[in-house]
């Protein structure tokens, strides 16, 4: 089911833009805003998924009701190239801004963006929610049965995300280059439905695991309970009795992190109508220690996740595809021409080979070398990911600067869709730094939500990563109004114009390259924050029968 929507929404991301330059004859930088925002949603919506999906619906659900929305989407799309009333005027050879070629009408957009939302509401539901719903197929396993399982299960979750990818963006982007609109988006329509038909069909397989409502509202009741006991005074270390820790013997002090939380958890006495003095442990008057360690982990990623944020949007806020529809596509001495949208098959081969072979041969010889058995923490691989964000931002502003260089040495800076005698192989070495970005940055996000959140917070665990995309995907188109407006002020060209040949998207890249250095020192400065020391456990004295002590 992910794999399909995947295939369906990867190849409109990548070879949207097209669309909307070549078809609807927008802007580069309105096409760019209108691909930001269909990103974001996509990556941004998930998070709503996943609350409904762990706290309401359950992922099966969840799962079936989203796949529907993205074969809606992925029909709308279709009738854009299909109904007459729906496709957009045909300019010919003409410019795409002379007064000849009217823009799309008001219908015409909104089924577009209409599509688009539903495409987006279609990974809202299934991104989130799949990999958890393989996890919920072994709950009756247990043991290093269950643990070798889950490990395979995730190998081959982050090889079948590359592996999606690579299809969406060779195979249905090789087909809408050259069998065009119609056909390509067609090839999407029944990508989806196949997907939905065999979901419903495959249903009784499953098992379905139901939502758990009490893990939000046990989060909803330390927040509430907090607050109202936040002038009480904290015991001192030491005297554990009077945290809430029902049932054992054995009690727990809270962790000092996020210490105003604490008061959740600290019993109170009141004397009742025997002036007998008793416990008021309502659990809207006092939680228990664990409730408010889960909302402490839970609260604690957030500084983590939003150390990411830059290097994601490094990998969202490119403009290589159009980069390459004005370079030399060809593929050594052969007549193929790879199609624009196919350059970032670097960046996903990388991801995909690098996530496959890490675990089954890298890691091992990693593990010889070390002696140690976990090679490199969940942050650590965090900290890889960014760094080598930098260095796709580096290497993207130095070949724009070189391919710019070459537009303007042969007379195409006045011409917007000339193609410069260089090969789009050049833009090879950014995209693999992107897919390493995602090796390492994006599998040790998802590796160190999971271990940290709750199990049955699961679900959310993989949305923060697309809501960091999300997040990622809207500064982006931020950044990109920003620079836009201040670089063009005064009848000035500016760093982004329509035209790449008379910008400086070579200064763009380097300024991007710029945050990503600022994001990794925050990122430090958040590993540092995040290494606390788990509750203190203590365990209570027993009497001795012998001597009585």
């Amino acid at each position: 089911s992910e794999g399909c929507e995947r295939i369906v929404n990867t190849a409109v991301s990548a070879n949207i833009m097209l669309y909307l330059t070549k078809e609807y004859h927008m802007g580069e930088s309105g096409s760019a805003v209108i691909v930001f925002a269909y990103q974001a949603s996509t990556n941004f919506l998930p998070i709503f998924g996943a609350i409904l999906s762990d706290a309401l619906w359950g992922r099966f659900l969840t799962i079936s009701l989203t796949l529907f929305a993205c074969t809606i989407g992925a029909v709308l799309l279709w009738l854009t190239t299909m109904v007459q009333t729906l496709v957009a005027e045909d300019c010919g050879n003409e410019d795409q801004n002379s007064q000849s070629c009217h823009s799309p009408t008001t219908l015409q957009l909104f089924v577009l963006l209409t599509s688009l939302v539903f495409l987006s509401i279609g990974a809202s539901g299934v991104r989130p929610c799949s990999l958890p719903f393989g996890v919920d197929q072994f709950t009756h396993w247990s043991g290093t049965r269950k643990d070798r399982a889950l490990k395979v299960l995730f190998s081959w979750y982050y090889v079948s995300m590359g592996g999606s990818a690579i299809i969406s963006i060779t195979l249905i982007v090789y087909l809408q280059d050259k069998l065009g609109w119609k056909i390509g988006f067609a090839i999407s329509v029944a990508i989806m439905a196949l997907a939905t038909f065999l979901n419903i069909v495959t249903s009784p397989l499953y098992i379905k695991v139901k939502p758990q409502k009490s893990t939000w509202l046990s989060l909803v009741q330390v927040i509430f309970v907090a607050i109202r006991n936040r002038h009480i005074q904290f015991p001192e270390v030491g005297s554990g009795l009077q945290y809430h820790n029902p049932g054992g013997l054995e009690v727990v002090v809270p962790s000092r992190k996020l210490r105003f939380l604490n008061g959740a958890c600290v019993l109170r006495v009141h004397a009742d109508r025997s002036n007998t003095e008793v416990l008021n442990d309502n659990s809207w008057n006092v939680c228990t220690v664990d409730q408010v360690e889960d909302l402490k982990r839970t609260l604690s990623v957030i500084p983590m996740w939003s150390a990411m944020i830059t290097s994601l949007l490094i990998q969202q806020a490119s403009f290589r595809v159009l980069q390459a529809d004005t370079m030399d596509r060809r593929v050594g001495t052969t007549k193929f021409r790879m199609p624009a949208g196919s350059i970032a098959i670097f960046e996903v081969i990388t991801f995909t080979l690098w996530s496959g072979c890490f675990d089954r041969l890298m890691l091992l010889v990693l593990q010889k070398i070390t002696g140690r058995e976990q090679v490199l923490s969940h942050k650590q691989k965090m900290g890889i990911g960014v760094l080598f964000s930098i260095a796709s931002a580096l290497a993207a502003s130095a070949v724009e600067a070189f391919r710019r260089k070459q537009a303007i040495r042969q007379g195409l800076e006045n011409n917007t869709y000339g193609v410069v005698n260089m090969s789009a192989l050049w833009l090879a070495p950014q995209c693999v730094f992107a897919g390493l970005t995602s090796a390492f940055g994006s599998i040790g996000q998802m590796e160190f939500y999971y271990a940290e959140l709750p199990k049955t917070m699961s679900s959310l665990a993989m949305a923060l990563l697309l809501l960091a995309i999300g997040v990622a995907n809207i500064g982006g188109t931020a950044i990109i109004k920003l620079i836009k407006v201040i670089t063009a002020r005064g009848g000035r060209i500016g760093w982004l114009p329509d035209n790449l040949n008379q910008g400086h998207y070579d200064y763009y890249y380097f300024l991007l390259a710029l945050l990503g250095m600022a994001g990794f020192i925050y990122f430090v400065a958040c590993c540092y924050w995040f290494e606390e020391p788990a509750p203190i456990q203590l365990v209570e004295p027993q009497e001795d029968e012998a001597d009585g002590t």
